[in-house]
């Protein structure tokens, strides 16, 4: 987060805008590409490659706070999903808030974590280019 001082925000509010289509345009989709960057952070990726990827076998106590992660995650896509992805997806966000709340034992936490994984994998990829 960067602080602006009341000087340069009254030099920045005072500056004349555009509101044509085109600028306005773009200046959404840099502050969806923004929203997404801050939500979508290389340590989810690399939670999502510890539990999905080809070499993949966390321990448990790993499980847990990967799965502590993802839930964290969850509430953050909850909150940035609808301004990204159209039209809303129903049903993946509510497979990932089913899946979100659900707390298994130690006998199911490594297919709860995979399962959880793929919801979150299959909501990155809706958002296509923006969770990059």
């Amino acid at each position: 987060m960067v602080a602006v001082t009341a000087d340069v925000a009254a030099q920045l509010l005072s500056r004349r805008a555009s509101n044509d289509r085109e600028t306005v345009g773009m200046f959404l989709a840099g502050l969806r590409r923004s929203l997404a960057h801050e939500a979508i952070t290389d340590e989810l990726y690399d939670d999502l490659e510890a539990v999905l990827g080809e070499h993949a076998h966390p321990a448990p106590h790993e499980t847990a706070e990967i799965a502590g992660r993802f839930r964290k995650a969850t509430t953050t896509l909850v909150e940035i999903v609808p301004h990204l992805v159209q039209p809303y997806p129903v049903n993946e966000m509510r497979h990932l808030i089913y899946l979100s709340a659900e707390h298994p034992g130690p006998d199911s936490a490594h297919s709860h974590v995979r399962r959880l994984a793929l919801a979150i994998l299959a909501l990155l990829d809706l958002m296509g280019d923006d969770a990059a």
